[in-house]
C-alpha cells in the first residue's frame, strides 16, 4: 500500500507542475537537455503541446491511487 501512496504523491506533483508551472517545466527542460543532447528525437514541443492533457492524466492517476488506498484501508483495515 505504501507504493500506491508514493505513486499518488509523485503523479500529483507532476500533474501540478504540468498544469500550473509551465515556466518551471521549460527551465528544467533546458538544464536537462544539455545532458541529453544525444537523443535523436526531440519530444520537447510535443510535450508542451500536450501539457494540459498530461497534467490532467497525472492528477487522475493520483486520485485513483489515493482512492484505492482509502478503499483498501476501509475494506481490510
Amino acid at each position: 500500500m505504501p507504493y500506491l501512496i508514493f505513486v499518488g504523491v509523485v503523479s500529483s506533483i507532476f500533474g501540478i507542475i504540468f498544469l500550473f508551472y509551465p515556466g518551471f517545466l521549460r527551465r528544467t527542460n533546458k538544464s536537462i537537455s544539455s545532458y541529453m543532447s544525444k537523443v535523436l528525437v526531440n519530444f520537447d514541443e510535443k510535450i508542451y503541446n500536450l501539457r494540459v492533457g498530461i497534467g490532467v492524466c497525472c492528477i487522475l492517476v493520483s486520485v485513483m491511487a489515493f482512492y484505492t488506498v482509502y478503499y483498501l484501508i476501509k475494506r481490510y483495515g
